[in-house]
């Protein structure tokens, strides 16, 4: 049979060892209150319900035929009976056994003797123990109208608390579906009530031209405002819907063109279109071609002044440095290395002609500017003619370099050439490394100057 276990109330058989819960002896140690059927531990000494003894704790050796006498009585009385699991009696009995023999020994009396049987089998109960058979079998009667009186007590209170939520629930359902329907049926009178409202918000919040007719063809009755505004609104839809189909024709003419006169006015027609970076991109191809096409320094330029962020803008860069780059010829090369070779030729024969026809008549010499034939004689004697000197020479090296300021024909050239400076002294010959850089002007020396090495 299924009990409440009297220690944590889980639910467990009457012959399980132990709650599987609370981990509490349940078979052989529940007794059931004879007086108001609660169940509780055996190791209790009294209902802790009603406060009711039981006779189920175990008498002594000494007094066993008293408990029989009383045992007996409460069987005449047809008083309540414990059923005490026979093994477990037996294990009782034995811890009581060796308490008797152990007094009796104390005084000096031999320990009683239990009751023996030949038809009974080995771990029966004591004899203060044995109960009647028809007693037991109606305390087990009781005991089970009382268990099964209460779980029909149980079930009951349950299945009536499950109808009162379960009407609960009904009602509010009930309640809940008159107000939605009681709205719906408000929505669907208004609906009824006003069509033309309907119609009119409607046909103001689309963007659609058939929309817009529909309302004034349906609703020849509508408010004056109402139509006026719906009119006024077609009107303005229709005139855009033309425009922009009116714009898409005219990118269509101006791509097909490919003239740039077309693009700008299409530009100018449309100047917020949403497609002018896409004619844009079209012009700048257009005059990166032509550019292209003249490739000279002028057409580049053009370009870059039209468009200076434009997508060929690093490209048009690149063709003026080409074209800009001024070439040096060969006679240009010539013209100017000797320039140079005939000044330091005057220098060494001491000539002021050659001089005077190799330098401009006011020049910058070794970082001097306004220098003129006599700075140079000058530095000669100072510097070079020493006393102890006999004869000098200038050697030009090779290659040298030549560069161009412009290419126009009178245009300047920078030459910059190695060289050697020999001294014949007195007391011997000395040799000295130099470059010569050199501006030449018209065939003439404007700037010149020579580092030693």
């Amino acid at each position: 049979m299924i009990i409440k276990c009297p220690e944590c109330g889980h639910q467990v058989s009457d012959k399980a060892p132990v709650c599987p819960s609370c981990g509490v002896e349940i078979a052989g140690h529940i007794i059931k209150c004879s007086h108001c059927g609660e169940l509780y531990l055996k190791e209790e000494t009294s209902c802790p319900n009603c406060h009711h003894t039981e006779s189920h704790f175990e008498p002594s050796v000494n007094t066993t035929e008293q408990k029989s006498n009383e045992l007996s009585n409460e069987h005449a009385t047809a008083a309540p009976a414990v059923v005490v699991d026979k093994n477990e009696a037996n294990e009782e009995k034995e811890v009581e056994r060796p308490a008797a023999e152990e007094e009796s020994s104390h005084n000096n009396v031999e320990p009683q003797q239990p009751f023996e049987d030949e038809g009974i089998e080995d771990g029966t109960v004591d004899a203060d123990f044995i109960m009647d058979n028809k007693a037991d079998e109606e305390v087990i009667a009781k005991a089970e109208a009382i268990a099964e009186t209460t779980e029909e007590e149980e079930e009951s209170k349950s299945s009536k608390d499950n109808h009162l939520s379960l009407a609960v629930s009904l009602l509010i359902a009930a309640i809940t579906a008159a107000v939605l329907l009681f709205l719906y049926n408000q929505e669907i009178g208004s609906s009824k009530a006003n069509p033309e409202q309907d119609a009119y918000a409607q046909a103001m919040s689309s963007n659609e031209a058939t929309v817009l007719k529909n309302y004034l063809d349906g609703n020849p009755s509508a408010p004056k405002a109402h139509r006026d505004s719906i009119a006024a609104r077609l009107k303005a839809l229709t005139t855009t819907t033309a425009n922009a189909q009116q714009a898409n024709n005219d990118l269509a003419v101006a791509l097909a063109s490919n003239s740039k006169d077309v693009l700008q006015q299409f530009i100018a027609k449309y100047p917020n279109s949403t497609h002018r970076g896409e004619i844009e991109a079209k012009i700048d191809e257009i005059d990166w071609a032509q550019a292209v096409a003249k490739n000279d320094e002028n057409a580049f330029l053009g370009y870059k002044a039209q468009h200076p962020n434009g997508l060929h803008s690093k490209e048009a860069d690149e063709k003026l440095k080409t074209i800009l780059v001024p070439t040096v010829s060969e006679g240009d090369k010539t013209k100017a290395v000797s320039a140079v070779r005939q000044l330091l030729q005057g220098m060494n024969s001491k000539s002021t002609d050659k001089i005077s026809g190799a330098v401009a008549s006011s020049f910058n010499f070794l970082g001097a500017s306004g220098a003129t034939v006599k700075d140079v004689r000058r530095y000669m004697t100072d510097k070079l003619y020493q006393a102890d000197v006999k004869t000098i020479n200038w050697h030009l090296g090779s290659p040298a370099e030549v560069k161009k300021s412009s290419n126009d024909d009178d245009a300047e050239l920078r030459i910059k050439v190695p060289a050697t400076l020999d001294i014949d002294r007195k007391g011997g010959k000395s040799k000295r490394s130099y470059v010569i850089s050199a501006t030449v002007k018209g065939g003439r020396i404007t700037q010149v100057n020579w580092n030693q090495i």
